[in-house]
């Protein structure tokens, strides 16, 4: 007799970031494509669609990324939060944390976490707890079987993320929470999952595919050494899968839409994708067993008219947003911009290494650690990337808004600063360049595409010089990979070379203080000042009370050789109109790329 057969379908977000509209805030322009409230229609259709029981996940990181998050950070604990209203009003049925959503403090989490109707997990947490987080869920659902009976499915649902996000927020998880690695946190979790009678578990795992796996995105790790997942929902990288370019080695099959063959999916970023895994089930001997999947991506085109319900959950924080992001912090004279600050540095890293070091030296004032020179270590954080060819700075002549301060400083960090030897700042430049990887054979592209810009740290104080052709010493992970290696060619202050034993006091921000990044020098032993000055709040009050001064200073960093290597640059669009800016590189537009940023040939 044939087994009864049933379907599963489970519906996925992941990387949210509050764009719970499509709205570019920064902008203030609608964007297509983004957005919940534009997914959402995609989302109904979807469960109209499915064959039997469907689930509608999200795999974290959804209370931080965009203006609108930070303002809704700022709340009364009595007003609702908008993602939490957007999750009980598409009905979502689980909800997995990711690193991002503990980046405004545990009471903030905790608060958003209560007004949430679906089930919150993290099964990462090792240590320490966050008020209403479990670790997994069963959801159990009447699910109606080919032979017309209608029987009962338990599914186990799960959450990891890495747990370098104790690192990364250790100014809010420092003595209070602690997380277990990948692995063993989701072998922990699954195995209780199926003690507790779970016929399926289901895996959100906020980390992505590498190969090989790391601490960080472990998604590949979790595939191949926890038995008993059925189904895997990842993130945190903001790619897509399945899809033809991945990081997951032959480990991952975009075809088959499995990773070490689980049914696998990641929907990119910003509610740009809504990610669609189809499981068919069959019944007997009282086990349900998975008989075959289908993994699929469903694009945001924004062909349908947005979620009316959506739209007006966020309008209150959308017009609190507006308002406040249109607050004249000072002006400026000339405007400035950061779309080719992969060869130069330009205002928008000096301001914020201005503000760094202003606020240090004040803070240290009157202690031994005053006779230091202070320096400052500064990542452009608009700089293309993932993020597209509209994430640059760009300030026109006139105003400059509380709006622009939101893109020069889109993470809610403080100012710290360390203690460091020359021979530290050494190995920091040559951290910071693994950044580039053009060759001196074809035209290549200059940047690195797995060194994101907000690992680009560059000296403010001393003067550097590269050599991007170089072999690096340094993976885009932090890992020293080849010791004999560099690209640094020069360091030096007041036109002198750093000794090696020389100390310093250098600034950055308290997600770089704490390890993030692997920087080298930050050990258990390196003396750290921490403030909790918020960087934005140190640049604003530094803008509004001294003004922007002179935009064009000579770049504190170069490279080193002839500029006759041709190499290839990705910027906005927009950096055509000022070509002029970066002619000692000979800059010739060679197009569009597929995704649509403004390709230029230069010379290096």
């Amino acid at each position: 007799m044939n087994s009864p057969k049933a379907h599963l379908r489970l519906l996925a977000t992941s990387d949210v970031h509050m764009h719970v509209v499509g709205w570019d805030a920064l902008r203030d322009t609608p964007v297509s494509g983004r957005g919940m409230d534009n997914l959402a229609p995609l989302i109904a259709i979807a469960r109209q669609e499915a064959a039997g029981t469907c689930l509608l996940l999200d795999n974290g990181d959804a209370l931080q990324g965009t203006p609108m998050g930070d303002m809704c950070a700022k709340m009364p604990a009595s007003e609702p939060h908008p993602w939490a209203h957007v999750l009980n009003a598409l009905a979502f049925d689980a909800v997995g944390l990711g690193n991002h959503d503990f980046d405004f403090g545990l009471a903030f989490l905790e608060q958003v976490v209560a007004q949430i109707d679906a089930p919150v997990l993290c099964a990462s947490i090792g240590a320490g707890d966050v008020k209403g987080v479990r670790a997994s869920q069963i959801l159990t659902r009447d699910v109606e079987c080919s032979d017309d009976e209608t029987r009962q499915l338990a599914i186990g649902v799960t959450s990891v993320l890495p747990p370098q996000t104790a690192i990364w927020n250790h100014r809010y998880l420092s003595g209070r929470v602690a997380f277990a690695r990948g692995v063993a946190a989701a072998r922990r979790a699954v195995q209780a999952l199926k003690t507790d009678g779970a016929d399926l578990v289901v895996m959100l795992c906020h980390s992505g595919l590498a190969t090989p796996s790391d601490d960080e995105n472990f998604a590949t790790a979790i595939a191949a050494q926890v038995s008993g997942i059925d189904a895997m929902i990842m993130g945190h990288t903001h790619r897509e899968f399945p899809a033809i370019i991945h990081n997951g080695g032959d480990k991952a099959s975009p075809d088959a839409g499995t990773v070490c063959d689980v049914p696998s999916v990641m929907p990119g970023y910003a509610a740009e994708m809504l990610g669609v895994i189809d499981l068919a089930l069959s019944y007997g001997d009282d086990t349900w067993q998975v008989m075959g999947h289908s993994v699929a991506l469903r694009r945001n085109h924004a062909t349908q008219m947005p979620d009316a319900a959506i739209t007006r959950i966020a309008t209150p924080a959308v017009r609190h947003t507006r308002a406040a992001l249109g607050e004249v912090i000072t002006q400026t004279d000339t405007g400035f911009h950061s779309y080719f600050e992969m060869l130069q540095s330009g205002p928008s890293t000096r301001l914020i290494a201005d503000a760094m070091i202003e606020t240090i030296t004040d803070h240290v004032a009157g202690t031994e650690l005053a006779a230091l020179p202070v320096i400052a270590s500064v990542a452009p954080m608009a700089l293309g990337g993932r993020a597209g060819p509209t994430n640059f700075v760009e300030v026109a002549e006139g105003p400059l808004t509380y709006g622009h301060l939101s893109t020069l400083c889109p993470y809610p960090n403080a100012i710290w600063a360390a203690v460091l030897t020359g021979s530290d700042l050494w190995a920091w430049a040559e951290r910071s360049a693994v950044y580039f990887s053009p060759t001196r054979t074809g035209l290549s592209n200059l940047v690195n595409p797995m060194a994101p810009c907000f690992n680009f740290d560059i000296l403010h104080g001393p003067t550097t010089q590269i050599d991007p052709f170089a072999m690096p010493r340094y993976s885009p992970q932090g890992i020293p990979t080849h010791a004999n290696a560099g690209r640094i060619t020069a360091l030096t202050l007041n036109g002198a070379t750093i000794a090696e034993d020389a100390q310093f006091l250098v600034g950055m921000t308290s997600y770089r203080g704490a390890g993030g990044g692997a920087y080298p020098g930050l050990t258990g032993d390196t003396t750290l000042v921490r403030t909790d000055i918020e960087l934005k709040s140190a640049l604003r009050d530094q803008l509004s009370t001294q003004g922007i001064g002179p935009v064009r200073q000579s770049s504190v960093w170069e490279f080193s050789g002839a500029h006759d290597t041709p190499t290839v640059i990705e910027t906005s669009p927009n950096a055509a109109q000022h070509l002029d800016d970066i002619a000692a590189f000979d800059p010739v537009p060679i197009g569009l790329s597929d995704e649509g940023f403004l390709r230029i040939k230069v010379l290096i």
